[in-house]
């Protein structure tokens, strides 16, 4: 089955995400940026069908049409996240070179949103996601749902209406203990599921009722499933936040939550998990078809 790479193009931002904060870390703003031409080859040899262009900022990232523009006419599948500020400077860049584009809103609201990423954005990001809709790139926006943002769920459902755009609702991997759902939430997730323009993985909050991965038992097949690219063209195994323990069984393992190498991994085994993630993936492509 096809694999997935996690290409971390750049660990730079401009932002100040509190979900997100490889931009406190040192270690991580020393990696430099190498070329990607030896990269796109590797992981093409390993299998990979799709490229997920991550960050820090992407859209920061030197050359990044360019990157795409190689990936697609590698024959790979691209999505790419970005928090929209510098999106009109490279929108038309952009045109179909990113399957699925993803714009970050973290709060229905200017005040919330901005205070979330440190910086007055969110007016730019509505701009970004009109603008994005106008050149067909079939914008996406990514509400990232905390114990504290998931009570504005509805507001965000109306916001993505208004703006035309299908909403994609994402649990929160890591954020400080306000991550993970009340059975009573979950269900309240799932009644606005149903909405035309929402999209959401059943597998995903089926996971969080589980509360994580468990050490045990784990659910984790990052090492089979995905790849890892630090900005450097470093590969590292088994994933982005554990690399040097076992798939799914080191310490930073218990509970995990994160999607780009747990979605993945509900591709290999045939459970509960595996039927609601191909459930989930075949809805949602109607719903964006």
């Amino acid at each position: 089955m096809a694999k997935t790479a996690n290409y971390y193009v750049t660990f730079r931002s401009n932002d100040t995400c509190e979900f997100h904060t490889i931009w406190q870390d040192e270690e991580f703003q020393k990696i430099g940026e190498s070329g990607y031409q030896d990269v796109l080859k590797q992981l093409k040899q390993q299998g990979v069908k799709r490229l997920n262009i991550t960050g820090g900022e992407p859209l920061l990232r030197d050359g990044l049409p360019d990157l795409l523009k190689q990936a697609k006419a590698s024959g790979f599948e691209t999505q790419l996240s970005t928090n929209g500020i510098l999106y009109a400077d490279l929108a038309g860049h952009l045109t179909g070179l990113v399957d699925r584009l993803y714009f970050a809103l973290d709060y229905p609201f200017a005040s919330e949103h901005d205070r979330s990423r440190g910086v007055e954005c969110f007016k730019t990001a509505l701009a970004a996601i009109e603008q994005a809709r106008t050149l067909n790139q079939r914008p996406i926006i990514k509400f990232t749902m905390t114990r504290e943002s998931v009570r504005f769920l509805p507001e965000m459902v109306d916001l993505a209406a208004r703006l035309r755009v299908p909403v994609y609702l994402s649990p929160v991997y890591d954020h400080f203990g306000l991550q993970g759902f009340e059975p009573s939430t979950i269900d309240h997730i799932l009644y606005y599921s149903r909405r035309r323009h929402v999209l959401v993985n059943r597998a995903a909050l089926e996971f969080v009722k589980r509360g994580g991965n468990n050490l045990v038992l784990s659910r984790c097949r990052a090492q089979e499933t995905t790849v890892t690219i630090l900005p450097d063209g470093r590969q590292v195994l088994p994933c982005f936040f554990n690399q040097a323990g076992r798939q799914g069984q080191a310490a930073a393992c218990a509970s995990c939550l994160r999607w780009p190498y747990i979605l993945p991994s509900f591709t290999r085994g045939i459970d509960k998990y595996y039927w609601l993630n191909l459930y989930s993936e075949m809805i949602n492509r109607r719903k964006l078809a």
